[in-house]
C-alpha cells in the first residue's frame, strides 16, 4: 500500500513525516540563541560599582578663653545620639525637594551616623578638657553629674535644581541628673553650599558644619557650667575665632 505513492519514507516530508525547516529560519534562530547567550555571559561578567564609604571628621579647635582654666569638677555622661528614623541607615541620604528622600545605592557611611556623631562630640569634649570626667555609660568610672543628649534631625545632601548643599540639623540638651532639671538646650540647623557635584566634597562641608555646631555647643555649655558653679565675669568667645562659612541657618 505504501510502496508506490512516494509519500512515505524519505519523500518531501522527510523521515519524521514533517516538512523540513527552511535553512534561513534555522540560521536566524541560531543567531538569536547566540545573541542571548552572549548577553547573558556579559551580564554575568559585568561587575556592579564598588561601594564607597565616608566619614565625618575634623580637628578639634582649642579653647582660647574659658570661665576657669581648670576643668569643672564634675562628670558629664554623653549618651549616644538618637536620629530621625529616615536617616537611620548606612546609605547616604540625598533629597531633591522637601517631600522626597532618596538613598545612594553605593555610597555609605563607614560608621552608623549615631555612633559617628557621638564619637566626634566625645573626642571634641575630651580634647578641650571642659570637665574633669567624661563617660559614655553610667557604669563607666565616676557617677555622672550631668547628661548630654543629642538628636540628629537631618544629615543629608540637598540637591535643588541649580544648587547643591550639605545639610546637618542637630538638637542638644544638657540636664542635671540629681533633679532632672534642664541646664541647656539648643537646636542647630545649617546648610552649606557645595560648588562641585562630588560626594567627597559634600561630606567635607558636612564635617565643617558639625565642627561649627559642636564648637558653639561647647562654648554654650561652658557658660552654663560657669553659672552653675557660681563663676562670674565669663564672657566673650570661648574658642579661637571659628569662621562661620556661609551657612544658611534654618533656626537656632
Amino acid at each position: 500500500m505504501s510502496g508506490g505513492n512516494g509519500y512515505m519514507g524519505s519523500g518531501i516530508f522527510g523521515r519524521g513525516g514533517m516538512p523540513p525547516r527552511p535553512r534561513g529560519v534555522a540560521l536566524r534562530r541560531a543567531a538569536v540563541v547566540c545573541v542571548c547567550l552572549a548577553i547573558g555571559l556579559f551580564a554575568g561578567c559585568a561587575k556592579p560599582p564598588s561601594r564607597q564609604y565616608y566619614m565625618l571628621t575634623y580637628m578639634s579647635p582649642d579653647m582660647e578663653r574659658r570661665a576657669m582654666q581648670n576643668p569643672y569638677a564634675c562628670v558629664i555622661r554623653l549618651r549616644e545620639f538618637s536620629i530621625e528614623e529616615a536617616y537611620n541607615r548606612s546609605n547616604i541620604v540625598y533629597r531633591m525637594n522637601p517631600y522626597e528622600l532618596r538613598y545612594y545605592n553605593y555610597k555609605s557611611w563607614a560608621v552608623k551616623p549615631t555612633r559617628m556623631l557621638t564619637d566626634l562630640f566625645f573626642r571634641h569634649l575630651s580634647s578641650v578638657q571642659l570637665v574633669s570626667g567624661l563617660v559614655r555609660r553610667f557604669d563607666e568610672g565616676r557617677k555622672p553629674d550631668f547628661e548630654l543628649v543629642g538628636f540628629i534631625d537631618a544629615l543629608e545632601e540637598y540637591d535643588s535644581e541649580d544648587m547643591l548643599f550639605a545639610h546637618v540639623s542637630i538638637r542638644l540638651t544638657l540636664t542635671k541628673i540629681s533633679d532632672g532639671s534642664m541646664l541647656y538646650s539648643r537646636s542647630f540647623s545649617r546648610r552649606k553650599k557645595v560648588y562641585t557635584r562630588e560626594t567627597g566634597l559634600v561630606i567635607k562641608e558636612m564635617s565643617q558644619i558639625v565642627e561649627y555646631i559642636f564648637t558653639e555647643a561647647i562654648s554654650d555649655i561652658d557658660g552654663k557650667l560657669a553659672a552653675e558653679f557660681g563663676i562670674s565675669g565669663h564672657g566673650g568667645p570661648a574658642f579661637i575665632q571659628v569662621e562661620e562659612p556661609n551657612f544658611t541657618a534654618e533656626g537656632d
